[in-house]
């Protein structure tokens, strides 16, 4: 049987029912997908017991296969950051086993989408498309979360932004670079959406040691920086009064 573990966000997040499952299976982990650092990947082999091996990118992408047909004959789990099934990688997962003929377990845990839009204050129904702002190169220069940004703030929708994750340098996209990328992608646009007094809610490590919650605008922005860790914004549409007060109490002094 085939397990995807969900370890949630803060070293201790992951579930006593996932511990105990885990004790039994061949054990490897995601941190290609999703950020785990080392000191909490040690927690989770030190309460197992078990060794953990961690997979590669082929491991999860063109070399899935291997890893599924290994469930055919042994129980393996495999640890990931945050909720299983949010990230496509792991849908992919879902799919082989099935076709496969493999059994799929699912154990949950807190996922860095319900978490941000808890710790912003504002409400849930109230966010629009997820999107992501990836790295810019000389021949990749993709503006598609612009086009989400603003088809969520036409319909008064707030936007959950995602910066990419690079695994080799375990940070996300540094938010000045994903400052100059959605002014970028202004000038491109032009539709007024990306300005200096942007708001916006910058999230650094939600729910893990160094954790931190700024309330901003785009141009007081461009000062913040963060050496490593899991970095996302959103940038709000109008906000109803409550969640104005929610907003206030929760961020101002």
């Amino acid at each position: 049987m085939l397990f995807l573990v969900g370890t949630g966000l803060a070293r201790k997040d992951i579930s006593y029912n996932a511990i105990e499952i885990c004790k039994n299976c061949e054990l490897f982990v995601d941190r290609y997908t999703s950020y785990i650092d080392q000191e909490k990947l040690d927690f989770l082999a030190e309460i197992i017991g078990r060794r953990i091996l961690e997979l590669s990118r082929s491991d999860l992408e063109e070399d899935a296969r291997q890893l599924v047909e290994r469930a055919r004959t042994a129980d393996v789990a495999v640890l990931m950051g945050g909720d299983p099934l949010i990230a496509t990688t792991h849908k992919i997962l879902f799919i082989q086993a099935k076709l496969l003929g493999v059994r799929v377990g699912i154990l949950h845990a807190s996922s860095i989408t319900s978490a941000m839009i808890g710790e912003s204050g504002l409400d849930f129904y109230r966010f629009g498309s997820i999107c992501t702002i990836s790295r810019w190169s000389d021949k990749y220069k993709p503006t598609s979360f612009y086009e989400t940004i603003q088809r969520n703030m036409e319909a008064n929708l707030h936007s959950l932004v995602l910066l990419d994750y690079d695994r080799d340098a375990a940070t996300s996209l540094d938010l000045k670079d994903a400052i100059q990328i959605l002014e970028a992608a202004e000038a491109k646009h032009k539709k007024g959406i990306i300005t200096t007094g942007t708001q916006m809610f910058v999230m650094h490590n939600v729910s893990m040691e160094g954790e931190k919650k700024i309330l901003t605008t785009l141009a007081d922005a461009e000062g913040i920086s963060f050496k490593s860790g899991a970095t996302a914004i959103i940038i709000p549409a109008r906000m109803s009064d409550v969640e104005k007060e929610i907003v206030d109490s929760m961020y101002k002094a």
